[in-house]
């Protein structure tokens, strides 16, 4: 069998596919519509036993192989972003202010484009195949994957693949790397109270904005003084809301940032000195603080072995340049909740080709290249096959 010819063959489906879906893209929680292309596309093929309505809008769809052997899942998002899509696509979103910025209808194409090769190709296959179609991977701190391993996806399953679209890498190129991929993601909101008073006379008063600006630039040092220098730390405040009048002393600010680290004692850590730093700034002010922290995803972190095999069938199926030594990123995925759970990998799939202008996923004017489809379809398929051998 020729996998890549195969996959080329398909394109034109696959494309049709992803420009449905990217026509008409749904946020986390409201993918009814997606799912239900999904499953029209799994019915089509026939073979498939297919479980819908998996924490949400999620669906579970299973191949058993002639011959017996391990079974392998391949994970798809669905969701999309609440992003007014300004790209001159003939497709480009229909649906205001939302747009699969994030890639998540290609991720979901090829899935399904692994789908209809392992359906043709079910004679060949030694043990099984899941495909999961997971909701909600944008909705941190909680995402869909949590809910999905809860409700079975995992159950049976020997080991777990991913990819996600990477618009920095160039068309044809995969990125992997052992171990820690993406970040773990959280929440962290802070609640600063003082006294308002009349901005002439700030001395009647406990002013809650100076209190938050000490408190963003002490954060800082959190990662410059307290954090080994050696593991990766973030910590963003993103958004400010403060006082009510330009002349009124403020009584209140709230603040809401994301820290980003891979090592858990360096979580920790970030968490404990934001509320040690929130108790100085408060004790130095008069004011007082609220700290409420939400852990979100977990590092994205790809087993040893596991990327080995992804890497060696890379190099096998599209030659040894393709395959790309990445360093890690500070973005997150929940697909780490399902790391945590069975060995897998989660690899970038490259998305620009030579010429084309890199604009960067969230972006309103992301626009991959669609030939990413066949290759991504044709990994997938190959991973599959290839694992009971």
């Amino acid at each position: 069998m020729n996998i890549i010819n195969s996959a080329k063959e398909i394109q034109s489906s696959l494309q049709n596919i992803r420009r449905e879906l990217h026509q008409y893209p749904e946020i986390s929680r409201n993918e009814k519509r997606t799912s239900e292309l999904i499953i029209r596309e799994l019915k089509k093929l026939g073979n498939f036993e297919i479980k819908e309505n998996i924490n949400g809008y999620g669906i579970i769809a299973d191949l058993k192989g002639k011959y017996p052997g391990k079974t392998i899942a391949l994970r798809a998002d669905m969701d999309a972003l609440q992003i007014e899509e300004e790209t001159s696509l003939p497709f480009k979103s229909l649906n205001k202010g939302v747009m699969h910025a994030c890639g998540h209808d290609n991720h979901v194409t090829m899935v399904l484009g692994a789908g209809m090769l392992l359906s043709k190709y079910q004679n060949e296959l030694h043990g099984n195949v899941r495909l999961i179609f997971q909701p909600a991977e944008e909705l941190s701190p909680d995402g869909g994957a949590k809910g999905m391993i809860k409700e079975g996806a995992l159950e049976g399953v020997d080991a777990v693949f991913g990819m996600h679209v990477w618009p920095d890498l160039p068309l044809g190129k995969v990125g992997l790397k052992v171990g820690p991929l993406m970040a773990a993601s959280d929440h962290f909101t802070v609640t600063i109270k003082g006294k308002p008073s009349h901005a002439a006379k700030p001395n009647e008063g406990i002013d809650a904005v100076v209190a938050s600006a000490q408190f963003v630039s002490a954060t800082q040092t959190i990662v410059s003084r307290n954090s080994d220098p050696m593991k990766a730390l973030v910590i963003t405040i993103g958004k400010i809301i403060g006082g009510s009048r330009y002349n009124i002393v403020a009584g209140e600010c709230t603040l809401e940032g994301t820290c980003r680290t891979f090592s858990p004692e360096i979580r920790d850590l970030a968490e404990r000195r934001l509320q040690e730093v929130l108790n100085g700034i408060c004790t130095l002010s008069g004011c007082t603080g609220e700290l409420n922290y939400e852990r979100g995803y977990m590092a994205v972190d790809n087993d040893s072995k596991i990327t080995e095999y992804m890497s060696n069938n890379v190099k096998s199926l599209f030659g040894e340049d393709a395959l790309v030594n990445v360093e890690p990123a500070m973005t997150a995925e929940d697909f780490s909740f399902y790391l945590n759970e069975k060995p897998g990998v989660l690899a970038w799939i490259g998305t620009t080709a030579e010429g084309e202008e890199v604009f960067p996923l969230h972006n309103s004017h992301y626009a991959p290249n669609e030939d990413v489809l066949w290759r991504g379809s044709a990994l997938f398929t190959e991973l599959v096959l290839n694992f009971n051998k």
